[in-house]
């Protein structure tokens, strides 16, 4: 086994010492830091192209992936959150972050538009939330809003010491890229 490696690596080295062979006329050379000579110029193509006769090899374009939500983020009869739902939801600010960077920025990096999250609050905890309008600026907004659904009702956790009166409210939220 030994002496097979050893006549390859004799004859890998032995090609290495073989006298550079010259390039045809307009062939493109490697530059070689053994060689003192410059390389040979390269031809270049320049005659005239009509570009409105080539034929691309394109898929087909995708219906308007970048169209404005027709929903706007109002929710009627129910009201705002009160401050301190609020302040629990810019507390845990890093969850709705997390969404819209995940799930959205992901798929859109330049997805922006706003939430309205209705929070329903029994015995001083927020027990569920749903998307009830958005504006988002395209279908990737829909990634944030299943997770937004699923992950704020456990990140809202309210202060124990600020009395929230049992209901659904409304919690506004505005996503722009960075």
């Amino acid at each position: 086994m030994r002496r097979i490696v050893a006549v390859a690596f004799l004859v890998g080295l032995s090609a290495c010492g073989e006298a550079a062979k010259p390039a045809a006329e307009g062939t493109p050379i490697a530059a070689d830091s053994t060689s003192s000579a410059p390389p040979a110029p390269v031809a270049l193509d320049t005659a005239p192209v009509d570009l409105s006769k080539m034929r691309a090899n394109l898929p087909p374009a995708v219906a308007d992936t970048v169209v404005r939500a027709p929903r706007e983020a109002v929710v009627r009869g129910i009201p705002e959150a009160p401050a301190a739902l609020m302040d629990a939801v810019e507390r845990e600010e890093g969850i709705s972050r997390f969404c819209y960077q995940e799930y959205g920025q992901k798929v859109d990096p330049q997805l922006a538009g706003g939430v309205a999250v209705v929070v329903t609050v029994a015995g001083g905890k927020v027990i569920a939330a749903r998307i009830g309008a958005d504006t988002w600026s395209s279908a990737a907004g829909r990634g944030v809003n299943g997770c937004l659904t699923q992950k704020a009702p456990q990140a809202w956790t309210l202060a124990p010491d600020k009395s929230i009166a049992d209901g659904r409210y409304v919690v506004p939220l505005r996503f722009r890229p960075s």
